[in-house]
């Protein structure tokens, strides 16, 4: 018994000297931030234990607990990597914009093994020509042809909501009704999938997105040992599975054209063909993840987005009566165009609202490529950085009443007043989000044609009622009550 516990008393300072002598820079800095400090770090866990102080095991919930506990900034470990958190506008500025905070932090590594060589995840050198290639896909001329796309698609779901009325999951109605309009407008294989198969892909990337909460928030499990032991990475491996299977007829048809029509490849521009071209020996189990990134971010980014702005209309009479005599006023009961969205000013800053007050995605991590001199201290090289966006959008010291839905900050007049540092819904800096324009015109074209046809209610009375939860994406714990009554003529 003595003997055993010498030899563990023996490992335990052999493993924090270790640590110390390893990581003394990193702990020297931790110091100076004070917040996460005295928590004690574990052997393979770190200081991940603290997520389970928070409401539930979800990075948003994680950010939650801190900012409520402890505030920012704040040290955390992750095993042995350490990790700044913060919201400061200032550093959040810095890092996103350096150039050497252009790579991912590495717990975004974990999901490599659904999106692979994704531009999501690559390094910086891949991420370049990748950004390069991949932005032909999503140019003005190709946005202003989507228009056409994503008005007509949003007509066939407004006939679909005068029967549904109430959804039941009103997250899974519009993140379904988003992938359906990323397949309609950006990858040209719609003509070989039905409604159904759209609406399945949808459904495996919100599936997947809850299931890979325990991967990303507990350190010390790889994902090779997840996908093989835990049912929720068995789950994900089947999901992957189907979603290949859907995909494959599509993806072999584009191939032959691609192959046999020189004239098709020299104008290729959506994302699949450009998927394609970008590596042409690449398997189709490579091609889907690449697709799949951008069907994911797409999808949650527009489908979230509409659920959290319909259920804010729905909670504020009198915003939405404004965006329906702006609507009616500017388009009337015509066909949307793009010449109408630059008018659609009212539209676009209660979208901008929502996202500041729900920003889809909520958290964002930089990798330190060498120390980072943020003013008042200098990060050391190798460290994490990740930037709570919804704390930076909630902050009264840049927003007064910061929990109160009001558009009129974001209109052409009040702009002026916004420290640009403070609303960064699409991220910022060079690797920003690569689909934000896209994904504010499919915004505005879907709200302004709901908002015209349907009177939104809502039984939600306040945004504190809403209880958040992330993995890479934000939405609410369960789903928001969002009722749409057909206008009545």
């Amino acid at each position: 018994m003595i003997i055993s516990l010498c030899l563990i008393g023996f490992c335990t300072c052999a493993f924090y000297l270790h640590f110390v002598y390893r990581n003394w820079q990193y702990l020297k800095f931790s110091w100076q931030v004070k917040n996460g400090f005295w928590y004690p770090i574990l052997p393979l866990i770190g200081t991940m234990y603290v997520s389970l102080f928070s409401e539930s095991i979800n990075i948003m919930s994680l950010m939650q607990w801190i900012d409520k506990i402890k505030g920012f900034p704040f040290s955390l470990w992750d095993a042995d990597k350490y990790i700044y958190i913060t919201k400061d506008t200032k550093e959040v500025k810095i890092f996103v914009n350096h150039p050497k905070c252009v790579n991912k932090a590495p717990f975004y590594d974990k999901l490599k093994f659904i999106f692979d060589d994704s531009i999501f995840v690559v390094p910086e050198e891949i991420w370049k020509k990748q950004r390069k290639h991949f932005g032909m896909g999503f140019k003005s001329s190709i946005l202003k042809n989507n228009v056409y796309v994503y008005y007509n698609h949003s007509c066939r779901m407004i006939e679909d909501l005068k029967y549904v009325e109430t959804p039941k999951d009103i997250f899974r109605y519009f993140d379904r009704y988003s992938v359906q309009s990323f397949f309609l407008g950006n990858t040209g294989i719609s003509k070989y999938l039905s409604s159904f198969e759209m609406e399945k892909v949808g459904d495996i990337i919100l599936e997947i997105q809850d299931l890979l909460n325990s991967l990303i928030i507990i350190p010390f499990i790889s994902p090779k040992l997840w996908l093989a032991i835990f049912p929720a990475g068995k789950k994900i491996k089947k999901l992957l599975e189907e979603s290949k299977e859907i995909t494959k007829y599509g993806i072999a048809q584009k191939k032959k054209m691609l192959r046999e029509n020189q004239e098709y490849r020299e104008n290729s521009k959506d994302i699949l063909e450009l998927c394609l071209i970008y590596n042409p020996n690449d398997s189709d189990d490579k091609i889907m993840r690449q697709v799949a990134f951008f069907a994911s971010a797409g999808s949650d980014t527009t489908g979230y987005a509409l659920t959290f702005t319909f259920v804010l209309l729905g909670m504020h009479q009198e915003i939405q009566e404004k965006v329906y005599k702006e609507v009616m006023e500017v388009v009337g009961d015509k066909d949307i165009t793009h010449q109408d969205l630059p008018n659609l000013k009212y539209t676009e800053a209660t979208i901008c609202e929502t996202l500041r007050l729900f920003p889809v995605v909520p958290v964002i991590g930089r990798s330190c490529d060498e120390d980072i001199d943020l003013g008042t201290k200098i990060i050391p090289k190798g460290s994490s950085c990740i930037f709570s966006i919804l704390h930076l959008h909630r902050d009264p010291q840049y927003w007064p009443d910061p929990l109160k839905f009001d558009p009129s900050r974001f209109l052409p007049e009040n702009q002026s007043k916004i420290n640009p540092s403070s609303f960064m819904p699409f991220s910022a800096g060079p690797r920003d989000c690569i689909g934000k324009a896209q994904a504010l015109v499919n915004l505005k074209v879907t709200i302004a044609n709901v908002a015209r046809h349907f009177k939104i209610t809502s039984n939600h009375r306040s945004i504190q009622e809403f209880s958040l939860q992330s993995c890479l994406t934000m939405k609410t714990r369960e789903s928001p009550h969002c009722c749409f009554s057909a206008r009545k003529k």
